[in-house]
C-alpha cells in the first residue's frame, strides 16, 4: 500500500527523492531503483542493512542501537545487495565502507530530516513505497512547473511539450518484458507477473533474443536477490529461472560447438506443475529441446550445476560387440561391457604416471573378484590370480591405450576363463571420448573334466543372476577404475551422454562353422526370462545411454533393467517377471 502524500513530511519526501536520485547508493552505479512502467513508478531496488538485521548475518557482529533505523539502511540495486552480502565477497565491504557510501549519497539531508526518517518506524518495509511516492510527487511537480513556465511565457509551447514528453518517458529506456522477439510478449508478461513482477524480479536488462531452441530475456533482479532469466521453447510454457542456473546450462559442454543451450535445451516445467518461478532453493530442473535430448540440470553438493541426461536403452548396439578385440582364439562364451566416456580435453592421452596408477590399483587382490566369482564351482582359482599387462602385438600399453589380462588355465594349459581389460583413447571415429572394455570369456571344456557335447547344455551354465553380477562389477571397472589411467578426473562437464553396451555373446554359434557349436541357451540358463521363438539367437545385447559412474545400488538397478530389455528385444515372453 502506497502512503498517502499527506502522511509523509514534506522535507522527508523531498529528501527521499533527492538522496536516491532514483539510483543505487553504490559508487558509480547507475542502476535505477525507481522506474516508470506504464506511467506508474515501480521500486525495483532493495533496502539493505549495513549491519545485518540479525547477529548471524553479514556484518551482524557490530553493535548498533537499532538495526532497522534509517542510519543503518542503504538503497541498493539487486546486484550490489547480493555482492555486499555474499559469503565470497562480503569481506570486501565492511561497515566502514558501506557507511561511507551512505554518507556521500545523503550528504545534503539536514539533521531534522534524518531524525524524522529515523522515527518513521518499520522503515525497512515502508521505504520502497515512500520512495515510489516521492518519485511520483517529484515528477508531478516538475510537470506542473513546466506548465507554469509555459503559462508565464518563460517557455514556448514547443519546448514545454518536449519537456512533458521527456518527463513522461522517464524510465522508458528500460526494455520492456517481451520486447525484441515477435510473438513472445504475452507469454513473457504472463509468467513475469505470476513470478512476482518488477518489484520481485526487477526490470529487463535487455531485449529478449533467440538462442538455441528458444527465446530468452534477462532481468536485473530486485527483492528476489539475484538476476533472473525468462525463457521459453516452442510448445512449452515460459518459465523464470535464476541467472545462476542459466549460466550453469551455458557451461555444459565446456564451450564446445553444440553445447550449452544448443545441446542441453531449456529448463521446463515438470509434468502437471504450474510452477512459473524456479528459484535458488530448487536443486533439479528438467530440460528439453536440445540436440542431446532430455535430461535435467542438477546442483552438486558444492553448488555447481551439472547436466544429467535421461536414461535411454538402445537395442541398436551391434557396433561395439567386437570393437578392439584382439586376435586371441575365441572361446565358447563372452560377456562384454563397453563404456564410452565423453571428455573435454582436446588431445587426451595416457601419461606414464596414470598407467602406473592403474597398474597399482589392478594389482589389488579384490580386483580379480569379477573373474573368481565366475570361476566358482567351475574350475580352481589359483592364489596368484592377478591382472597383468598384456604383451601380445594387439595390446596397447602406451599413450593411446592400456590393456590387461587375467587368466585361469585348465589342466591341459588352455584358458578355461580369460579376462581382458582395455582402455582406448579417442579415435577418428570416436572423437572426444574414451572407450573402456571389460571382457570375460569361457571355455566350458576347460571348466569340466569331460568334453561338452555340441548343441547340448553344458554343465554349470551361467545363470541370469551371475550375468547381472558380472555387469554390475564390470560397470565399476569400466567407469571408475580404468579411467584412473588418465590421472586426475577430467575437468568440466562435457555434456554429451556416456554410454554402456552390454553383451552376452555365443562365440560358437551354429553359423560359425565346425563340429563344436552351441545355442546361446546351451551356455546360459535363460529360463528365468521365459521362452522365445527365435531359433538362431547368438547373443543378447543392449545399449544404456546417459549413465556413467554410479553408486553400486544404482548400477544394480540399471543393469537389471537393461537385461530385461535385452531379453524382451530377443522375444522372451516373461522377461518382465524375472526375479533376482
Amino acid at each position: 500500500m502506497v502512503e498517502a502524500r499527506g502522511s509523509i513530511p514534506e522535507r522527508v519526501r523531498r529528501a527521499l527523492y533527492g538522496l536516491s536520485r532514483g539510483q543505487c547508493y553504490a559508487p558509480e552505479c547507475d542502476e535505477p531503483v525507481v522506474v516508470l512502467d506504464g506511467g506508474e513508478p515501480v521500486f525495483v531496488g532493495e533496502v539493505a542493512h549495513i549491519v545485518a538485521a540479525v547477529a548471524s548475518g553479514p556484518r551482524g557482529g557490530v553493535d548498533v542501537p537499532d538495526r532497522d533505523a534509517f542510519e543503518n539502511l542503504l538503497i541498493l540495486c539487486g546486484r550490489h545487495h547480493k555482492i555486499i552480502d555474499d559469503v565470497r565477497t562480503r569481506d570486501r565491504y565492511p561497515v566502514e565502507v558501506l557507511r561511507e557510501w551512505k554518507a556521500k549519497r545523503e550528504a545534503e539531508i539536514d539533521t531534522a530530516t534524518r531524525e524524522v526518517l529515523h522515527g518513521l518506524g518499520d522503515l525497512t518495509v515502508r521505504l520502497p513505497d515512500l520512495l515510489v511516492q516521492a518519485f511520483r510527487d517529484a515528477t508531478a511537480e516538475l510537470s506542473a512547473a513546466v506548465d507554469r513556465l509555459e503559462a508565464t511565457g518563460q517557455l514556448n509551447h514547443d519546448t514545454a511539450q518536449l519537456l512533458h514528453v521527456a518527463l513522461a518517458g522517464i524510465g522508458s529506456a528500460v526494455p520492456r518484458v517481451g520486447d525484441g522477439v515477435p510473438g513472445v510478449k504475452e507469454a513473457f508478461e504472463e509468467v513475469y507477473a505470476a513470478a512476482g513482477g518488477a518489484s520481485f524480479l526487477g526490470l529487463p536488462s535487455a531485449d529478449a533474443y533467440e538462442v538455441g531452441p528458444g527465446v530468452v530475456q534477462h532481468l536485473r533482479g530486485a527483492r528476489c536477490g539475484h538476476p533472473s532469466v525468462i525463457c521459453a521453447i516452442l510448445g512449452r510454457p515460459a518459465v523464470v529461472i535464476t541467472a545462476d542456473l542459466w549460466n550453469g546450462i551455458a557451461r555444459v559442454g565446456a564451450g564446445r560447438p553444440g553445447g550449452g543451450v544448443h545441446g542441453v535445451g531449456f529448463p521446463v516445467h515438470t509434468a502437471g506443475s504450474d510452477q512459473c518461478y524456479i528459484g535458488p532453493a530448487v536443486d533439479e530442473v528438467p530440460t528439453a529441446g536440445g540436440s542431446w535430448r532430455g535430461g535435467a540440470m542438477c546442483r552438486t553438493e558444492d553448488g555447481r550445476w551439472i547436466w544429467i541426461p535421461d536414461l535411454v536403452f538402445d537395442p541398436n548396439n551391434a557396433g561395439n560387440a567386437d570393437a578392439a578385440f584382439s586376435s586371441q582364439t575365441a572361446l565358447d562364451l563372452r560377456l562384454r561391457l563397453v563404456g564410452q566416456i565423453p571428455l573435454t580435453e582436446q588431445e587426451p592421452r595416457l601419461p606414464a604416471a596414470g598407467r602406473r596408477r592403474l597398474t597399482a590399483e589392478l594389482a589389488k587382490s579384490e580386483m580379480t573378484a569379477i573373474v573368481a566369482a565366475l570361476a566358482a564351482e567351475r574350475t580352481a582359482v589359483p592364489p596368484e590370480l592377478r591382472w597383468r599387462l598384456r604383451g601380445d602385438q594387439f595390446a596397447l600399453n602406451d599413450s593411446w591405450g592400456a590393456s590387461y589380462g587375467c587368466v585361469i588355465l585348465a589342466a591341459d594349459g588352455r584358458p578355461a576363463i580369460r579376462g581382458t581389460l582395455q582402455l582406448l583413447m579417442p579415435s577418428l571415429m570416436r572423437a572426444q571420448q574414451i572407450t573402456s572394455i571389460v571382457d570375460i570369456e569361457f571355455d566350458f571344456d576347460g571348466c569340466n573334466s569331460v568334453p561338452c557335447q555340441p548343441n547340448a547344455p553344458v554343465a554349470r551354465r551361467l545363470s541370469h543372476a551371475e550375468i547381472a553380477d558380472f555387469f554390475i562389477t564390470a560397470w565399476g571397472l569400466a567407469f571408475d577404475v580404468l579411467p584412473l589411467a588418465l590421472g586426475e578426473r577430467p575437468g568440466g562437464d562435457p555434456g554429451e551422454r556416456p554410454r554402456a553396451d552390454l553383451y552376452v555373446i555365443n562365440e560358437r554359434g551354429q553359423n560359425t562353422g565346425g563340429e563344436r557349436t552351441f545355442r546361446l541357451g546351451d551356455l546360459v540358463d535363460l529360463a528365468a526370462f521365459g521362452t522365445t521363438h527365435k531359433t538362431h539367437l547368438s547373443r543378447l545385447g543392449i545399449g544404456v545411454v546417459g549413465r556413467g559412474s554410479l553408486h553400486e545400488r544404482d548400477v544394480r538397478d540399471v543393469v537389471r533393467q537393461a537385461l530385461v530389455r535385452s531379453a524382451e528385444d530377443a522375444g522372451f515372453d516373461a522377461a518382465d517377471l524375472v526375479t533376482w
